[in-house]
């Protein structure tokens, strides 16, 4: 017989994505930042989600 418990793992924090992006401002950006672009593109989404959602975002700046 089957077992029916399933593991439960743990939420996780982050997510990986690909994307593709015509990469020359954001390349300008961080190399005048000393970053790297992937840096770049998630402080951009942060910031993003950070303006469009303040509410989710209370106390964790």
């Amino acid at each position: 017989m089957p077992s029916t418990t399933s593991k439960k793992t743990a939420p996780r924090a982050s997510h990986r994505l690909s994307v593709s992006l015509a990469e020359e401002k954001l390349a300008e950006i961080a190399e005048k930042i000393k970053v790297s672009v992937a840096w770049v593109v998630r402080e951009a989404i942060e910031r993003l989600l950070r303006d469009e959602q303040p509410l989710f975002h209370v106390g964790q700046e």
